[in-house]
């Protein structure tokens, strides 16, 4: 609360004022860094669980390939899709 006279008692309320501020401002800057750093590492959370996805992925066509290749060696490849009759390469 501000306090509009000018005597002696509030210069001193001001002061404590200005004080309280300034604490509470530096409180929020902490405040304010700390959710910086949890968001740069959820960031890398993120970036670590869409290459590990990036990875399966991977592994997950080279499955399906090996098991259409597999399917295609014992003549029991299906290369109908939606009643259609595609060419296998």
């Amino acid at each position: 609360m501000l306090l509009t006279k000018g005597t002696g008692d509030n210069v001193e309320a001001l002061k404590s004022e200005v004080q309280a501020l300034t604490g509470r401002c530096d409180m929020l800057e902490k405040t304010v860094n700390n959710l910086q750093s949890i968001c740069a590492m959820q960031q890398n959370v993120a970036k670590d669980l869409q290459s590990t996805c990036d990875t399966l992925q991977g592994a997950l066509e080279l499955l399906r390939q090996n098991i259409s290749a597999s399917q295609f060696r014992q003549g029991t490849l299906d290369s109908n899709y939606g009643g259609e009759q595609f060419e296998v390469i």
